[in-house]
Protein backbone atom coordinates (compact mmCIF):
# COMPACT_ATOMS: atom_id res chain seq x y z
CA UNK A 1 0.00 0.00 0.00
CA UNK A 2 1.42 3.63 -1.17
CA UNK A 3 1.36 6.39 1.01
CA UNK A 4 -1.56 7.93 -0.83
CA UNK A 5 -3.88 4.83 -0.06
CA UNK A 6 -2.91 5.11 3.06
CA UNK A 7 -3.80 8.26 3.86
CA UNK A 8 -7.29 7.24 2.41
CA UNK A 9 -7.81 4.57 4.38
CA UNK A 10 -7.03 6.27 7.43
CA UNK A 11 -9.22 8.48 9.72
CA UNK A 12 -9.50 11.59 10.23
CA UNK A 13 -7.62 12.44 13.02
CA UNK A 14 -4.49 10.29 11.49
CA UNK A 15 -4.88 12.08 7.85
CA UNK A 16 -4.29 15.50 10.32
CA UNK A 17 -1.42 14.47 11.35
CA UNK A 18 0.15 13.13 7.90
CA UNK A 19 -0.88 16.81 6.44
CA UNK A 20 1.08 18.30 9.42
CA UNK A 21 3.94 15.95 8.96
CA UNK A 22 4.03 17.33 5.66
CA UNK A 23 3.87 20.69 6.52
CA UNK A 24 6.99 19.88 8.22
CA UNK A 25 8.71 18.60 5.36
CA UNK A 26 7.96 21.49 3.44
CA UNK A 27 8.41 23.96 6.16
CA UNK A 28 11.85 23.12 6.35
CA UNK A 29 12.27 22.96 2.04
CA UNK A 30 10.87 26.35 2.02
CA UNK A 31 11.49 28.50 4.72
CA UNK A 32 14.76 26.86 5.88
CA UNK A 33 18.33 27.81 5.14
CA UNK A 34 19.01 32.02 4.47
CA UNK A 35 14.83 32.39 3.81
CA UNK A 36 14.61 35.38 6.30
CA UNK A 37 17.71 37.03 4.76
CA UNK A 38 16.24 37.04 1.15
CA UNK A 39 12.76 38.48 3.09
CA UNK A 40 14.68 41.48 4.18
CA UNK A 41 16.60 41.59 0.62
CA UNK A 42 13.34 41.73 -1.05
CA UNK A 43 11.51 44.12 1.23
CA UNK A 44 14.68 46.71 1.05
CA UNK A 45 14.85 45.92 -3.39
CA UNK A 46 10.98 46.77 -3.52
CA UNK A 47 11.75 50.20 -2.84
CA UNK A 48 14.70 50.50 -4.49
CA UNK A 49 15.54 53.99 -7.26
CA UNK A 50 14.70 52.64 -10.64
CA UNK A 51 17.93 52.89 -11.87
CA UNK A 52 19.18 49.99 -9.16
CA UNK A 53 16.54 47.88 -10.19
CA UNK A 54 17.28 47.78 -14.05
CA UNK A 55 21.17 47.36 -13.02
CA UNK A 56 20.15 44.70 -10.49
CA UNK A 57 18.39 42.96 -13.39
CA UNK A 58 20.47 43.10 -16.00
CA UNK A 59 23.36 41.55 -13.65
CA UNK A 60 21.15 38.24 -12.73
CA UNK A 61 20.21 38.47 -16.53
CA UNK A 62 23.93 38.20 -17.18
CA UNK A 63 24.76 35.41 -14.62
CA UNK A 64 21.39 33.45 -15.80
CA UNK A 65 23.03 33.91 -19.77
CA UNK A 66 26.25 32.79 -18.50
CA UNK A 67 25.10 29.70 -17.12
CA UNK A 68 22.73 28.77 -19.89
CA UNK A 69 26.17 29.36 -22.49
CA UNK A 70 27.97 26.65 -20.51
CA UNK A 71 25.97 24.47 -18.51
CA UNK A 72 22.85 24.12 -20.58
CA UNK A 73 22.38 21.96 -23.65
CA UNK A 74 19.87 23.73 -25.52
CA UNK A 75 20.81 26.94 -25.04
CA UNK A 76 24.46 25.99 -25.34
CA UNK A 77 23.85 24.90 -29.06
CA UNK A 78 21.41 27.62 -29.70
CA UNK A 79 23.94 30.44 -28.95
CA UNK A 80 26.39 28.88 -30.90
CA UNK A 81 24.18 28.08 -34.05
CA UNK A 82 22.72 31.98 -33.71
CA UNK A 83 26.03 33.60 -32.64
CA UNK A 84 24.87 35.06 -29.38
CA UNK A 85 27.11 36.21 -27.14
CA UNK A 86 26.20 35.97 -23.75
CA UNK A 87 29.18 37.97 -22.09
CA UNK A 88 27.82 40.74 -24.26
CA UNK A 89 24.19 41.25 -23.36
CA UNK A 90 24.05 45.05 -21.37
CA UNK A 91 20.55 45.37 -21.54
CA UNK A 92 17.39 42.92 -21.13
CA UNK A 93 16.76 44.00 -24.85
CA UNK A 94 19.18 42.20 -25.81
CA UNK A 95 17.30 39.17 -25.22
CA UNK A 96 15.17 40.19 -28.49
CA UNK A 97 18.28 38.33 -30.54
CA UNK A 98 16.60 35.11 -28.85
CA UNK A 99 13.73 33.13 -30.51
CA UNK A 100 10.97 32.32 -28.55
CA UNK A 101 10.18 29.44 -26.51
CA UNK A 102 7.18 27.53 -26.73
CA UNK A 103 5.96 24.93 -24.10
CA UNK A 104 5.74 22.23 -26.29
CA UNK A 105 9.64 22.63 -27.21
CA UNK A 106 10.26 22.35 -23.49
CA UNK A 107 7.53 19.53 -22.91
CA UNK A 108 9.30 17.42 -26.04
CA UNK A 109 12.80 17.50 -24.81
CA UNK A 110 12.87 18.62 -20.99
CA UNK A 111 16.45 17.16 -20.16
CA UNK A 112 17.97 19.43 -22.67
CA UNK A 113 16.86 22.42 -20.55
CA UNK A 114 18.24 20.73 -17.47
CA UNK A 115 22.34 21.35 -17.42
CA UNK A 116 24.26 17.99 -18.15
CA UNK A 117 26.74 18.42 -15.49
CA UNK A 118 23.85 17.66 -12.32
CA UNK A 119 26.25 19.86 -10.28
CA UNK A 120 22.90 20.57 -8.43
CA UNK A 121 20.58 19.34 -6.30
CA UNK A 122 17.19 19.27 -8.60
CA UNK A 123 13.98 18.83 -7.37
CA UNK A 124 11.36 17.25 -9.46
CA UNK A 125 8.29 19.53 -10.03
CA UNK A 126 5.10 19.77 -12.74
CA UNK A 127 2.27 22.31 -13.78
CA UNK A 128 0.20 22.79 -16.21
CA UNK A 129 -1.03 26.46 -15.46
CA UNK A 130 -4.50 26.12 -16.17
CA UNK A 131 -4.73 24.24 -19.66
CA UNK A 132 -4.28 21.01 -19.12
CA UNK A 133 -1.29 20.37 -20.98
CA UNK A 134 1.30 19.07 -18.36
CA UNK A 135 4.64 20.05 -18.25
CA UNK A 136 7.49 18.65 -15.98
CA UNK A 137 9.94 20.52 -15.03
CA UNK A 138 12.75 21.15 -12.08
CA UNK A 139 13.94 23.62 -9.88
CA UNK A 140 16.67 24.11 -7.52
CA UNK A 141 16.53 24.31 -3.65
CA UNK A 142 17.87 27.85 -3.50
CA UNK A 143 14.92 28.54 -5.93
CA UNK A 144 12.37 27.53 -4.28
CA UNK A 145 12.97 29.00 -1.30
CA UNK A 146 13.56 32.15 -3.81
CA UNK A 147 10.04 31.19 -4.92
CA UNK A 148 8.29 31.15 -1.26
CA UNK A 149 10.48 34.44 -0.21
CA UNK A 150 8.83 36.52 -2.96
CA UNK A 151 5.53 35.46 -1.90
CA UNK A 152 6.26 36.46 1.25
CA UNK A 153 7.73 39.97 0.45
CA UNK A 154 5.31 40.66 -2.00
CA UNK A 155 2.28 38.92 -1.47
CA UNK A 156 1.61 38.11 2.18
CA UNK A 157 3.46 41.39 3.36
CA UNK A 158 1.62 43.59 0.70
CA UNK A 159 -1.65 42.21 2.35
CA UNK A 160 -0.98 42.91 5.65
CA UNK A 161 -0.45 39.15 6.95
CA UNK A 162 2.90 37.04 8.22
CA UNK A 163 4.02 33.54 7.85
CA UNK A 164 2.62 31.85 10.19
CA UNK A 165 -0.46 33.22 10.58
CA UNK A 166 -3.87 31.49 10.66
CA UNK A 167 -4.33 30.71 6.95
CA UNK A 168 -7.70 29.20 5.78
CA UNK A 169 -6.63 27.54 2.21
CA UNK A 170 -9.11 26.61 -0.59
CA UNK A 171 -6.26 24.65 -3.14
CA UNK A 172 -6.54 21.71 -5.36
CA UNK A 173 -4.71 18.61 -3.37
CA UNK A 174 -7.76 16.06 -3.16
CA UNK A 175 -7.48 15.88 1.03
CA UNK A 176 -11.07 14.41 0.60
CA UNK A 177 -12.16 11.55 -0.96
CA UNK A 178 -14.20 13.64 -3.75
CA UNK A 179 -16.82 10.58 -3.08
CA UNK A 180 -17.40 11.12 0.09
CA UNK A 181 -19.84 13.83 0.68
CA UNK A 182 -20.03 13.80 4.58
CA UNK A 183 -18.02 16.08 6.58
CA UNK A 184 -15.80 17.58 7.68
CA UNK A 185 -14.57 18.83 3.85
CA UNK A 186 -10.96 19.61 5.56
CA UNK A 187 -7.75 19.20 7.45
CA UNK A 188 -5.50 20.56 9.40
CA UNK A 189 -1.83 21.18 8.76
CA UNK A 190 -0.52 22.66 12.19
CA UNK A 191 3.14 22.86 10.94
CA UNK A 192 1.50 25.73 8.87
CA UNK A 193 -1.08 26.93 11.37
CA UNK A 194 -3.44 25.82 8.00
CA UNK A 195 -7.00 25.19 7.65
CA UNK A 196 -7.08 23.37 4.21
CA UNK A 197 -10.38 22.77 2.72
CA UNK A 198 -11.53 20.80 -0.02
CA UNK A 199 -12.17 22.51 -3.18
CA UNK A 200 -13.95 19.50 -4.70
CA UNK A 201 -17.04 19.59 -2.26
CA UNK A 202 -18.26 22.99 -2.76
CA UNK A 203 -22.04 22.72 -3.24
CA UNK A 204 -25.43 24.04 -1.78
CA UNK A 205 -25.66 21.20 0.74
CA UNK A 206 -22.14 21.55 1.85
CA UNK A 207 -21.51 25.30 2.02
CA UNK A 208 -23.16 26.11 5.06
CA UNK A 209 -20.26 23.63 7.03
CA UNK A 210 -17.89 25.14 5.02
CA UNK A 211 -18.78 28.65 6.38
CA UNK A 212 -18.85 27.50 9.84
CA UNK A 213 -15.23 25.80 9.91
CA UNK A 214 -14.37 28.98 8.89
CA UNK A 215 -15.81 31.39 11.13
CA UNK A 216 -15.00 28.50 14.06
CA UNK A 217 -10.96 28.51 12.80
CA UNK A 218 -10.88 32.57 12.70
CA UNK A 219 -8.74 32.82 9.55
CA UNK A 220 -6.24 35.85 9.32
CA UNK A 221 -6.31 35.57 5.88
CA UNK A 222 -7.85 33.21 3.04
CA UNK A 223 -6.07 31.92 0.41
CA UNK A 224 -6.97 30.31 -2.57
CA UNK A 225 -8.02 29.52 -6.25
CA UNK A 226 -10.36 32.62 -7.72
CA UNK A 227 -13.17 29.98 -8.12
CA UNK A 228 -13.17 28.18 -4.88
CA UNK A 229 -13.27 31.88 -2.61
CA UNK A 230 -15.61 33.54 -4.94
CA UNK A 231 -17.95 30.18 -4.83
CA UNK A 232 -18.04 30.76 -0.58
CA UNK A 233 -18.58 34.97 -0.90
CA UNK A 234 -21.41 34.30 -3.28
CA UNK A 235 -22.74 32.02 -0.49
CA UNK A 236 -22.30 34.59 2.41
CA UNK A 237 -24.35 37.09 0.10
CA UNK A 238 -26.98 35.26 -1.15
CA UNK A 239 -27.88 33.32 2.78
CA UNK A 240 -27.25 36.75 4.38
CA UNK A 241 -24.03 35.31 6.01
CA UNK A 242 -21.60 38.52 5.50
CA UNK A 243 -19.76 38.99 8.86
CA UNK A 244 -19.37 35.40 9.97
CA UNK A 245 -16.00 35.15 8.54
CA UNK A 246 -13.46 38.51 8.60
CA UNK A 247 -10.29 37.66 7.59
CA UNK A 248 -8.11 40.77 7.49
CA UNK A 249 -7.03 39.74 3.64
CA UNK A 250 -7.88 37.25 0.81
CA UNK A 251 -5.53 36.44 -1.73
CA UNK A 252 -6.31 34.79 -4.85
CA UNK A 253 -4.12 33.66 -7.97
CA UNK A 254 -3.93 31.14 -10.71
CA UNK A 255 -7.21 31.55 -11.88
CA UNK A 256 -8.54 35.43 -13.89
CA UNK A 257 -9.80 37.51 -10.96
CA UNK A 258 -13.10 39.54 -12.63
CA UNK A 259 -14.04 43.09 -11.53
CA UNK A 260 -17.16 41.17 -10.39
CA UNK A 261 -15.83 38.48 -8.27
CA UNK A 262 -13.63 40.64 -6.56
CA UNK A 263 -16.66 42.94 -5.02
CA UNK A 264 -18.50 39.61 -4.48
CA UNK A 265 -15.44 39.09 -2.18
CA UNK A 266 -14.65 41.93 -0.53
CA UNK A 267 -18.92 42.24 0.41
CA UNK A 268 -18.61 38.73 1.65
CA UNK A 269 -15.52 39.14 3.89
CA UNK A 270 -15.19 42.32 4.50
CA UNK A 271 -11.52 43.00 3.70
CA UNK A 272 -9.82 43.90 0.50
CA UNK A 273 -8.73 41.24 -2.22
CA UNK A 274 -5.03 40.70 -3.19
CA UNK A 275 -4.49 39.36 -6.78
CA UNK A 276 -1.57 37.66 -7.86
CA UNK A 277 0.20 36.08 -10.82
CA UNK A 278 2.87 33.77 -11.60
CA UNK A 279 3.80 30.66 -13.05
CA UNK A 280 4.84 27.03 -11.68
CA UNK A 281 8.30 27.26 -14.06
CA UNK A 282 9.24 29.80 -11.96
CA UNK A 283 9.77 32.45 -14.82
CA UNK A 284 7.57 35.53 -13.42
CA UNK A 285 5.79 37.17 -10.47
CA UNK A 286 2.96 40.05 -10.47
CA UNK A 287 1.43 40.56 -7.15
CA UNK A 288 -0.90 43.03 -5.66
CA UNK A 289 -0.05 45.93 -3.63
CA UNK A 290 -2.48 47.78 -1.34
CA UNK A 291 -3.37 50.75 -3.80
CA UNK A 292 -4.19 47.86 -5.99
CA UNK A 293 -1.09 48.29 -8.50
CA UNK A 294 0.20 44.85 -9.87
CA UNK A 295 3.78 45.10 -9.51
CA UNK A 296 6.57 43.31 -11.47
CA UNK A 297 9.19 41.83 -9.41
CA UNK A 298 12.19 42.65 -11.63
CA UNK A 299 14.55 40.62 -9.77
CA UNK A 300 12.86 37.34 -10.25
CA UNK A 301 12.26 37.56 -13.94
CA UNK A 302 12.63 39.66 -17.22
CA UNK A 303 8.71 40.03 -18.26
CA UNK A 304 8.12 41.32 -21.89
CA UNK A 305 4.78 43.41 -22.02
CA UNK A 306 2.78 44.92 -24.26
CA UNK A 307 3.33 48.64 -25.16
CA UNK A 308 1.50 51.84 -23.20
CA UNK A 309 -1.95 51.14 -23.70
CA UNK A 310 -2.12 48.43 -25.95
CA UNK A 311 -1.69 44.62 -24.26
CA UNK A 312 0.76 42.34 -25.93
CA UNK A 313 1.81 38.17 -25.07
CA UNK A 314 3.56 37.84 -21.97
CA UNK A 315 6.91 36.47 -22.54
CA UNK A 316 8.93 35.31 -19.68
CA UNK A 317 12.68 34.76 -18.79
CA UNK A 318 13.52 33.50 -15.25
CA UNK A 319 16.42 34.18 -12.96
CA UNK A 320 16.50 32.58 -10.39
CA UNK A 321 16.21 28.71 -11.14
CA UNK A 322 19.00 27.11 -13.20
CA UNK A 323 17.87 23.68 -12.65
CA UNK A 324 15.30 24.31 -15.80
CA UNK A 325 16.39 28.06 -16.98
CA UNK A 326 14.05 29.00 -19.78
CA UNK A 327 14.57 31.91 -21.59
CA UNK A 328 11.93 34.32 -23.19
CA UNK A 329 8.99 31.72 -22.40
CA UNK A 330 5.61 32.18 -23.93
CA UNK A 331 2.94 32.42 -20.93
CA UNK A 332 -0.05 32.34 -23.01
CA UNK A 333 -1.31 35.14 -21.18
CA UNK A 334 -0.95 38.94 -22.36
CA UNK A 335 -0.59 41.96 -20.27
CA UNK A 336 0.17 46.15 -21.04
CA UNK A 337 2.76 48.24 -19.40
CA UNK A 338 1.43 51.29 -17.16
CA UNK A 339 2.16 54.92 -17.97
CA UNK A 340 3.26 55.64 -14.62
CA UNK A 341 4.49 54.32 -11.68
CA UNK A 342 1.77 53.70 -8.27
CA UNK A 343 1.30 56.18 -5.53
CA UNK A 344 2.28 53.47 -3.09
CA UNK A 345 6.15 54.41 -3.25
CA UNK A 346 7.58 50.56 -4.64
CA UNK A 347 9.55 51.66 -7.81
CA UNK A 348 9.05 47.96 -9.11
CA UNK A 349 6.78 48.32 -12.49
CA UNK A 350 3.80 48.10 -12.95
CA UNK A 351 1.25 46.72 -15.44
CA UNK A 352 -2.14 48.41 -16.88
CA UNK A 353 -3.68 45.19 -17.32
CA UNK A 354 -3.09 41.62 -17.31
CA UNK A 355 -5.74 39.42 -19.24
CA UNK A 356 -5.38 35.66 -18.02
CA UNK A 357 -6.86 32.73 -19.21
CA UNK A 358 -10.71 32.93 -18.56
CA UNK A 359 -12.67 28.98 -18.52
CA UNK A 360 -15.89 27.19 -17.94
CA UNK A 361 -16.08 24.98 -14.45
CA UNK A 362 -16.67 21.66 -14.28
CA UNK A 363 -20.58 20.87 -12.51
CA UNK A 364 -20.80 17.62 -10.29
CA UNK A 365 -24.42 16.19 -10.26
CA UNK A 366 -23.96 16.67 -6.36
CA UNK A 367 -23.60 20.28 -7.52
CA UNK A 368 -20.24 21.09 -6.74
CA UNK A 369 -18.26 23.20 -9.20
CA UNK A 370 -14.47 22.51 -9.84
CA UNK A 371 -12.70 25.58 -11.81
CA UNK A 372 -9.75 25.13 -14.55
CA UNK A 373 -6.97 25.59 -11.47
CA UNK A 374 -7.61 22.51 -9.61
CA UNK A 375 -8.68 20.26 -12.84
CA UNK A 376 -5.79 21.05 -14.28
CA UNK A 377 -3.81 18.86 -11.41
CA UNK A 378 -5.46 15.83 -12.70
CA UNK A 379 -3.46 15.90 -15.92
CA UNK A 380 0.31 17.27 -14.81
CA UNK A 381 1.47 13.80 -13.60
CA UNK A 382 -0.38 12.06 -16.69
CA UNK A 383 2.41 10.04 -18.88
CA UNK A 384 2.65 10.76 -22.71
CA UNK A 385 -0.13 13.39 -22.52
CA UNK A 386 0.30 16.23 -25.05
CA UNK A 387 -3.27 18.32 -24.37
CA UNK A 388 -6.22 17.28 -23.13
CA UNK A 389 -10.20 19.58 -23.18
CA UNK A 390 -12.65 18.51 -21.05
CA UNK A 391 -16.14 19.30 -22.60
CA UNK A 392 -19.31 19.55 -20.65
CA UNK A 393 -23.18 20.06 -21.66
CA UNK A 394 -24.73 18.36 -18.95
CA UNK A 395 -23.83 17.94 -15.39
CA UNK A 396 -23.92 14.66 -15.38
CA UNK A 397 -21.10 13.60 -18.05
CA UNK A 398 -18.09 14.98 -19.28
CA UNK A 399 -15.90 13.79 -22.30
CA UNK A 400 -12.30 14.34 -22.15
CA UNK A 401 -10.59 15.11 -25.48
CA UNK A 402 -6.65 13.91 -25.44
CA UNK A 403 -3.91 14.87 -27.88
CA UNK A 404 -1.83 11.94 -26.98
CA UNK A 405 1.97 11.02 -27.85
CA UNK A 406 2.74 7.56 -29.43
CA UNK A 407 3.34 6.14 -26.26
CA UNK A 408 0.30 6.59 -24.86
CA UNK A 409 -1.35 3.27 -23.27
CA UNK A 410 -4.69 2.20 -21.78
CA UNK A 411 -2.59 2.35 -18.34
CA UNK A 412 -1.50 6.03 -18.68
CA UNK A 413 -5.62 6.95 -19.55
CA UNK A 414 -6.33 4.38 -16.15
CA UNK A 415 -3.90 6.47 -14.27
CA UNK A 416 -5.81 9.71 -15.73
CA UNK A 417 -9.18 8.32 -14.49
CA UNK A 418 -8.40 7.80 -11.28
CA UNK A 419 -7.07 11.27 -10.71
CA UNK A 420 -9.61 12.77 -12.13
CA UNK A 421 -11.76 10.54 -10.08
CA UNK A 422 -9.88 11.44 -6.41
CA UNK A 423 -11.48 15.31 -7.87
CA UNK A 424 -14.67 14.77 -9.57
CA UNK A 425 -16.18 11.51 -7.67
CA UNK A 426 -17.03 8.25 -9.12
CA UNK A 427 -21.05 9.27 -9.97
CA UNK A 428 -19.94 11.87 -12.78
CA UNK A 429 -19.83 9.58 -15.99
CA UNK A 430 -16.34 10.40 -17.96
CA UNK A 431 -15.70 9.52 -21.45
CA UNK A 432 -12.16 9.25 -23.38
CA UNK A 433 -11.57 10.49 -26.81
CA UNK A 434 -8.24 10.76 -28.43
CA UNK A 435 -7.96 13.01 -30.81
CA UNK A 436 -5.11 14.30 -33.24
CA UNK A 437 -5.16 17.52 -31.89
CA UNK A 438 -7.27 19.48 -29.07
CA UNK A 439 -8.85 22.50 -30.63
CA UNK A 440 -7.87 26.00 -29.53
CA UNK A 441 -10.07 29.21 -29.64
CA UNK A 442 -9.77 31.33 -33.14
CA UNK A 443 -7.39 33.09 -30.97
CA UNK A 444 -4.64 30.53 -30.40
CA UNK A 445 -5.29 30.29 -27.21
CA UNK A 446 -5.89 26.82 -25.32
CA UNK A 447 -8.81 25.97 -22.74
CA UNK A 448 -9.02 22.90 -20.29
CA UNK A 449 -12.68 23.47 -19.52
CA UNK A 450 -15.54 24.11 -22.16
CA UNK A 451 -19.40 23.67 -20.63
CA UNK A 452 -22.41 24.85 -21.44
CA UNK A 453 -23.81 23.69 -17.90
CA UNK A 454 -25.12 27.05 -16.65
CA UNK A 455 -25.88 28.90 -19.57
CA UNK A 456 -29.30 29.10 -21.84
CA UNK A 457 -29.46 25.93 -23.83
CA UNK A 458 -27.06 23.71 -21.17
CA UNK A 459 -28.49 21.52 -18.44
Amino acid sequence: MNLSDLYGRSPVLVQNAFATGYGLREHARRYGGGFRSLVEDLDARQWAEPELLAADQVSRLRHQLAWCASEVPHYRDLFARIGFDAAAVRSVDDLQALPLLDKEQVRAEPERFVPDRRKLRLIAQTTGGTTGTPLRYWATLDAVRWNYATYESRSRRWAGVRLGDRTASLHGQPIVPAAQQHGPFWRRNLAFNQLYLSVYHLNERTLPAYVGALADFEPRVVVGYTSAVHRIARHLLERGDVGRVLPDAVMVSSETLTPAARLDIERAFGCRVYNGYSLGELVAYVSECPLGSLHVSTDYGVLEVGPEGAAGELVATGLANRAMPLLRYRTGDRGAAAAVGCECGRTLPVLAELEGRVDDVVHTPEGSVVGPAPMSLAFQRASHLRRAQVLQDDASSIRVLLEVAPAFSEADEAFLDGELRKRLGTSLAISYEVVDEVPRTSGGKERLIISTVGREGGR
